[in-house]
Parts: structure tokens; sequence; C-alpha cells
């Protein structure tokens, strides 16, 4: 995703304190709320199809991809968001950060970094699934957090898959050296 399609990309691309976080996250949820989309009437399936997953759109802080797209961003996004929250509210003991970078609206890399106050950078994952897709979406965050042999991870998940993901065994991350942890994350509004 680039600065085109990402309006917010200016305001996330960098690490933020809580402080800063807490005026994106306002832009951010701002844009969502000051969305005028709406899906236009097709006259079938085909057309609604074309409409939804292959017209570029605006919708919320992306431009100029497919609806579809821009809705799994969303939910992912709105997850990092949350996730973040819970973060900075001290919801894990011993991660204590001074500053989140969000990877909003990037494919490459991790899709957060966490910068503690001791100097540390703990690496995290994020991903809003179905259930039917989240074991893999968690296997996936699992083995690209424990290839980088880091002594900490941090999962955000969406709160809907919670009872299927606290059933999934990974093996990976049993025999890893990584310690991964999972927070649950709900919508933010």
């Amino acid at each position: 995703m680039s600065k085109d399609n990402f309006i917010l990309h200016d305001i996330f691309n960098i690490p933020l304190s809580k402080k800063e976080f807490e005026v994106a996250k306002k832009s951010y949820l701002k844009t969502l709320e000051e969305n005028n989309y709406s899906i236009k009437n097709a006259s079938n399936i085909y057309e609604l199809i074309n409409n939804i997953k292959r017209t570029p759109q605006k919708v919320g802080p992306y431009q100029n991809i497919s609806v579809f797209e821009a809705l799994n961003r969303i939910g992912s996004d709105l997850v990092l968001l949350s996730g973040a929250t819970a973060l900075f509210n001290n919801k894990l003991e011993g991660i204590k950060p001074e500053k989140i970078h969000l990877k909003m609206g990037t494919t490459h890399g991790f899709d957060f970094e966490v910068f503690l106050k001791n100097g540390k950078v703990v690496y995290g994952e994020a991903f809003n699934a179905a259930e039917s897709f989240c074991k893999h979406k968690m296997r996936q965050a699992i083995h690209k957090l424990t290839a980088n042999n880091a002594k900490e991870g941090i999962i955000f998940v969406n709160e809907a898959v919670k009872p299927v993901i606290e059933k999934y065994v990974n093996k990976k991350e049993y025999r890893s050296k990584t310690k991964i942890y999972k927070i649950y994350c709900g919508m933010v509004r």
C-alpha cells in the first residue's frame, strides 16, 4: 500500500507516543465516521462483484483500491488500533511502550513495532479474520515472529475468534524460544 492509497500515511509513518497515538487514532476514526461510500445497486451478481472487488473507490482512509480490499485493511487496522490502545494502557505486564509504530497501509515487514522504555523493540503481527481462516492467519503470524529468534513477540487478533484461537496449538510456538503474547481486540470506536 502506498502513500497514494492510504491517506493517513504521513500520520502513521512514524513511531507514536501515547499522546500522538490518541490524536492519530481520532484522525483514523474520523475518516470512517465521515465516509460517504455506500454499495451501489447492481442489476446482477456479476455487476455487484465487479463493484465490490474490482472497482477502485475511496473507503475511510483508503482510496484507489477496491471496497473489498479497503474493508479487509480497515478490519486489520481496527485490530491494530485496539491492540495499541491496550499496550499503552499496560495490558501486558513487562511491556511498557514508549512508542508504537503501526505499519498501517503497508504490506511488508512486521505489522507493528513496540519501542519499550528500556530501549528494546518488540515486533508484532495483527489480523482480523473469520473463524474459518483464523488458524491459518495465526500460524502465519507465529511463524513470522519466531523466524527472527526474538525473545518476545505480540499478536493482536480480533476478539470474535478467541474461542478458536485459545484451542489452537502450534508446535512451532511451543518449540521456539520466542515468548508470544496474544491480545484479543474488540472494535475501536
